[in-house]
C-alpha cells in the first residue's frame, strides 16, 4: 500500500499534467525509477559473476576491469535516480528522462553486447553455455524493471536477441538456433505484457483522475449542503444552528474575564403585516430587516442571524464597550423602524424589542449569555421604558425565581395544589350573577402560595399549561354539580391551549361525558392574542367546545387588533372589555365613547357585553350610562372561595352597595 506521502507525490504529478497522455508518461516514469536501482544491483552482480568465472582465461580488463567500470557508474546513477523522486510531478522532466533511459539502454546493450563477443573467444566447453545463458536472461530480466515502458522493454529484448543471434546462432546454427526459437517467443509474450502493463496504468490515471473530479464534485456538494444546513434559506443570514456556534466561538475566543454580547431581537407588528399584505410582504420585510441589522453588524464587528420566524440575534466581540453596545442596539431598533416598501407598493413598518446579555455576572459558558438575552427580551415586550433592555440584577433575581418556580410547577400535584377562586359578572339591572369566572391559585408546599401573575407566564413560557388547563376543567365540572343549576363558571383557555388540538380535543372528550345541561353552564374565554397565531385552527379547536353547548367569550377586547373579523367568523357570545378602558373612563371622553361603541356593537350582534375591572362607583356609573350593564370587578368583590360564593348565588346574601345601586337608575345613552 502507498504511503501517504506517496500518495500526495502521485496526486500533484497527476495534477501537473495537461493531458491524459503526460500523465501517463509521468506515472511510467516514477514507477520505472522505483525499480531502476534494482536493476543496476542485479547487473552488477551478474556482470561481476561473469567476469570472475573467465577470471583465468580472459585479460583482466575484460574480466574485471569491464565489470568495475560498470559497478561504478551503476552507483552513480542509482544516487542519481534515489534523487530524482521530486522531478517526477514534471511532464517535460518526465518526458526527458524516458528518452535518457532509452538511449542509456541502448548504450548498456551495445557494451553488454560488445563485452559477451570479447569474451567469446576465451569460452571453453561450459563457459560457452554460461555466456548463452547470461545473454538469453540478462535481457528479460533486466527488462522485467523497465515493464510500464514497452518501448524500452522492445528495444531491449530485440537488442538481446540480436546479440544471441550474431554470436552464438551463427556459431551453432542447429543448437543455439533451436534456443533463439522459444526465446522469440518468450520475449513477444514479454512485450505483450508490458504493453497490457501500460494499459493498466492508463486506466489507473483516468479512473484516478475521474475519482478525483467526483470528490471534488463531492466536496464542492458537501460545502454547499453545509451552508444550506447553517444558512436561512429567506435571508441568506445565519440560522439558529450556526449562530450557536458563531457566540461559542466568540465566547472561546475572547480573553480571560471578557464576555462578548448577545442580543435578541424581536419583531413587533410582524403578524399583522403578514395576514394583512400576505406572507410574500412578510418575507419582503424579513428580507429588509436581515440586511439592515447585517449592515449595522458590519460596523461595529459583528454578527447577525436569523433564529425563526421574526426573531432575529446577534454577537457583539468582547472588545465592544457596553456604551457602544447600547448604542449598537438603538440604532439597530431605529433602522428596524424605518417604512418598507411591500412588493404591493404598499408602505408599511414593524417595530422591534431587543434583549442583551450582561457583563456584570460570572457565566460558564456562551448558552448563559444567550438565556440572559432571552430573559431580557422577554422584559423588554413587557416594558413601556424603552425597547431595548439589558439583563441586570433585578433580571437574575427574578430568573433565579422563575427557575426554582418552574421546577416547583414541574414536579406539582396540580390536582391536589391547584384550587379555584371565583369573581361574579353581575348584571347591573336586577343584580343577578349570571356567571363566574374561576381563576386558579396555586398552593406549593415547596414554596408556599405563588401568584397567577407568577406561575401562569412561567407555565406558558415552558409549554406546561395543559395539566393545569385539565386539573381546572376537573375543579370546575366537580364545583357545577353541588352548586345550585343557575350557576354558571367561565373558565379561562391560555394561547397555548386554544392552538393545541391535543389540549382541546383532551377538554372536549371530559366534556362529552357531562350532561348537556352542565355543558350549557361553561363559558371558554380566550384573548385576543391567541387568535393571532393561526386563526384557523383556533376557529377549529373553538368548534369543538360550541358544539358541545359551551358558550364562547373574548376576553381583554381592544388590548389587541380588535378585529371584527372574530366577531363575525368565530361567532363569540360574549365579549368582555378591557380594563384599560375603564380605568379611564371618568376622566378619558375617547374612553367613554369606546365603550360605548362596543356595547352598541354588541347589541347589535346579540352578544352579551362585560366591562371587566371596575372598581368604583363613579366608573360603574359612566359604565352603565355606555350601555353596558354586565359588571366584573372588586367594587362588588375581590374573587371568592367556593363556599364563600354560595350564598351569593342562593341570594342568601347581596354584595355591598347592590340595594343603593339598584335604587338609582342610570341614564342609558346607548
Amino acid at each position: 500500500m502507498r504511503s501517504i506521502s506517496d500518495i500526495k507525490h502521485y496526486r500533484t504529478m497527476l495534477q501537473n499534467a495537461r493531458t491524459l497522455e503526460e500523465a501517463v508518461v509521468m506515472e511510467q516514469m516514477r514507477a520505472t525509477a522505483k525499480n531502476l536501482s534494482a536493476l543496476y544491483a542485479m547487473l552488477c552482480v551478474a556482470s561481476l559473476s561473469l567476469g570472475m568465472s573467465f577470471l583465468n582465461h580472459a585479460p583482466l580488463y575484460l574480466t574485471l576491469g569491464l565489470p568495475c567500470l560498470f559497478i561504478v557508474g551503476s552507483i552513480l546513477r542509482i544516487n542519481h535516480w534515489r534523487d530524482s523522486q521530486a522531478e517526477f510531478t514534471d511532464p517535460l522532466r518526465a518526458q526527458r528522462d524516458f528518452a535518457v533511459i532509452e538511449i542509456g539502454s541502448l548504450i548498456i546493450f551495445a557494451v553488454m553486447g560488445g563485452w559477451i563477443a570479447l569474451l567469446w573467444p576465451y569460452a571453453i566447453g561450459r563457459q560457452e553455455a554460461q555466456l548463452a545463458l547470461f545473454t538469453g536472461l540478462i535481457g528479460p530480466v533486466g527488462m522485467m524493471c523497465s515493464m510500464p515502458r514497452p518501448r524500452i522493454v522492445a528495444a531491449g529484448l530485440s537488442g538481446t536477441l540480436l546479440i544471441f543471434c550474431m554470436i552464438f546462432v551463427r556459431h551453432d546454427p542447429f543448437y543455439y538456433g533451436y534456443m533463439a526459437l522459444p526465446m522469440a517467443v518468450s520475449y513477444a509474450a514479454f512485450l505483450k505484457v508490458s504493453l497490457t502493463y501500460k494499459q493498466r496504468i492508463a486506466e489507473s490515471v483516468m479512473l484516478h483522475n475521474e475519482l478525483v473530479s467526483e470528490n471534488e464534485r463531492a466536496s464542492g456538494l458537501a460545502e454547499s449542503n453545509r451552508f444550506l444546513a447553517l444558512s436561512d434559506t429567506l435571508t441568506g443570514l445565519p440560522n439558529r444552528r450556526r449562530f450557536f456556534e458563531q457566540i461559542n466561538l466568540f465566547f472561546e475566543r475572547s480573553p480571560d474575564g471578557e464576555l462578548p454580547i448577545v442580543g435578541l431581537v424581536d419583531l413587533d407588528g410582524f403578524k399583522p403585516l403578514n395576514d394583512v399584505f400576505g406572507h410574500s410582504a412578510g418575507d419582503a420585510m424579513l428580507v429588509e430587516t436581515a440586511n439592515r441589522m447585517k449592515a449595522a453588524a458590519a460596523r461595529y464587528g459583528g454578527s447577525v442571524a436569523r433564529l425563526g420566524g421574526d426573531e432575529f440575534a446577534y454577537v457583539l466581540p468582547w472588545n465592544t464597550s457596553r456604551e457602544e453596545a447600547m448604542k449598537f442596539s438603538l440604532e439597530l431598533v431605529a433602522s428596524i423602524s424605518h417604512p418598507v416598501v411591500l412588493p404591493s407598493g404598499d408602505i408599511s413598518r414593524v417595530s422591534a424589542s431587543v434583549g442583551m446579555s450582561s457583563r456584570g455576572f460570572d457565566v460558564a459558558s456562551a448558552k448563559d449569555l444567550l438565556e440572559q438575552a432571552d430573559f431580557a427580551l422577554f422584559r423588554a415586550k413587557e416594558a413601556t421604558s424603552g425597547p431595548v433592555v439589558e439583563f441586570s440584577s433585578h433580571h437574575a433575581a427574578s430568573k433565579r425565581r422563575e427557575v426554582l418556580v418552574h421546577q416547583a410547577f414541574k414536579n406539582a400535584d396540580l390536582d391536589k395544589e391547584i384550587h379555584l377562586v371565583f369573581q361574579p359578572i353581575i348584571d347591573t339591572r336586577d343584580g343577578a350573577i349570571r356567571r363566574c369566572e374561576a381563576l386558579a391559585r396555586w398552593d406549593s408546599p415547596e414554596i408556599g402560595m405563588v401568584p397567577p401573575g407568577e406561575f401562569v407566564p412561567i407555565a406558558e413560557k415552558a409549554g406546561m399549561t395543559q395539566e393545569m388547563t385539565l386539573a381546572v376543567f376537573r375543579k370546575v365540572i366537580a364545583q357545577l354539580k353541588v352548586w345550585p343549576e343557575t350557576a354558571r363558571i367561565a373558565v379561562n383557555l391560555s394561547a397555548q391551549d386554544v392552538n393545541s388540538r391535543q389540549c382541546t380535543d383532551l377538554l372536549a372528550s371530559m366534556l362529552i361525558r357531562q350532561p348537556p345541561s352542565l355543558r350549557q353552564r361553561i363559558s371558554i374565554e380566550v384573548t385576543e392574542s391567541s387568535l393571532l397565531t393561526d386563526f384557523t385552527e383556533v376557529h377549529n379547536n373553538l368548534l369543538k367546545f360550541r358544539e358541545l353547548g359551551v358558550k364562547i367569550a373574548l376576553d381583554d377586547f381592544g388590548t389587541g387588533f380588535s378585529s371584527l373579523r372574530y366577531l363575525q367568523e368565530l361567532e363569540f357570545d360574549i365579549v368582555k372589555i378591557d380594563r384599560s378602558f375603564i380605568s379611564s373612563i371618568e376622566h378619558n371622553q375617547k374612553s367613554f365613547g369606546l365603550v360605548r361603541t362596543i356595547s352598541r356593537l354588541c347589541r347589535s350582534l346579540s352578544i352579551a357585553c362585560v366591562a371587566e375591572g371596575v372598581e368604583t362607583r363613579e366608573e360603574l356609573d359612566h359604565v352603565r350610562t355606555a350601555g353596558c350593564h354586565l359588571v366584573q370587578g372588586y367594587i362588588f368583590t375581590k374573587p371568592l372561595m367556593a363556599e364563600k360564593m354560595l350564598p351569593y348565588l342562593t341570594g342568601e346574601l347581596k354584595f355591598d352597595g347592590m340595594g343603593v345601586m339598584l335604587s338609582v337608575p342610570t341614564k342609558d345613552v346607548a
